[in-house]
């Protein structure tokens, strides 16, 4: 697909502290998604200042793009500068140890300095711009101090409205004053998955030794579930449920409640309270689903990357280019 001819699948934002391996496996299922042309990845942030996981979330993007790739097709992951940076989970250090035959890293980690990284709100605005209209989402899975912080920037929520279906917010923790900001003045629908979900749907751990291996020996995220978990064991999934529903709403993998109203609690749980003009919905388990998920978590993840034609920010202004080029030849 050439730039700007044919509108392209939804552009997913993905936000996240990355404290959990959960949040890792979001992004690969998001990218396998993306193999499959349900959505495309945007851009991904993090809302915690820690270089040492962000050069490991920039080695994942890395790898499902394919060696060689440039910055329009890998752009910096979008990193908040303010904060603690908080505890660099080991799983996200060890694959780095990772050597090949000769001797030499399996994986480079090209993250030596902010530099390396990009602005939030820069990254959200330039990003939101390449969008066509209602044709990207948000998928938000920790503190919601990076949409916080992007609802005050000027004229974001006017790029949000126009450029983005749904927000889906994952098992948000800490920040509790940002949350509440998000769920009060975020623009468009919000879905909340439900903490339950964690409990009744698990990415499978045997996968790791099994599929993964067979799809590819080297992949940062089975190199990390191992170092996370050597025993393999299976691993809550409130993240990776809300990629897969963000990515594939209408397959009926949960159940979705009526409108409603969410609100952020003073102990940082999010509460649904039903009422009939309300922009918010509450995702829950459907359990006739629950092994399906399962197989489609494991089968977006292990896939073999898809090496696509990155859409880029400067294609909002081929977009507007051929827009204008369209309404010169209906004239008259």
């Amino acid at each position: 697909m050439q730039f700007g001819r044919g509108k392209p699948s939804a552009g997913a934002f993905f936000d996240s502290d990355f404290t959990t391996l959960d949040s890792v496996l979001a992004v690969a299922v998001l990218y396998g998604m993306q193999g499959k042309n349900d959505c495309r990845m945007a851009m991904i942030s993090t809302s915690r200042p820690d270089l040492a996981t962000v050069g490991y979330v920039d080695t994942v993007e890395r790898y499902y793009h394919g060696p060689g790739r440039n910055f329009a097709q890998v752009p910096p992951v979008a990193m908040r500068t303010e904060g603690k940076p908080g505890v660099t989970p080991k799983a996200f250090i060890t694959p780095f140890d990772k050597k090949k035959p000769d001797g030499t890293s399996v994986y480079t980690n090209q993250v030596k300095s902010v530099i390396d990284t990009a602005d939030p709100n820069t990254m959200f605005r330039n990003y939101l711009q390449a969008q066509y209209a209602q044709n990207g989402f948000f998928v938000l899975a920790g503190p919601g101090t990076n949409l916080a912080n992007l609802l005050e920037f000027r004229g974001a929520k006017e790029l949000i409205t126009a450029k983005i279906k749904y927000l889906v917010i994952a098992q948000a923790s800490g920040d509790v004053a940002a949350m509440r900001k998000v769920l009060a003045d975020w623009p468009t629908s919000i879905v909340s998955v439900g903490p339950e979900i964690g409990a009744a749907i698990e990415f499978p751990g045997a996968s790791i030794d099994k599929e993964f291996l067979a799809a590819n020996p080297d992949n940062p995220v089975a190199d990390a579930y191992r170092a996370w978990d050597p025993k393999l064991g299976n691993t809550p999934a409130v993240a990776t449920a809300a990629a897969l529903y963000a990515g594939r709403p209408k397959e009926g993998y949960f159940k979705l409640s009526g409108p409603g109203t969410l609100t952020m609690r003073d102990d940082g749980k999010i509460e649904f309270n039903a009422t009939a003009n309300g922009r918010h919905q509450y995702l829950s388990v459907d359990p006739s689903q629950t092994e399906k998920i399962a197989k489609t978590f494991v089968e977006l993840a292990s896939a073999k990357p898809v090496i696509r034609l990155r859409f880029r920010p400067d294609a909002a202004m081929e977009e507007k280019k051929d827009d204008k080029e369209e309404k010169k030849d209906e004239k008259p």
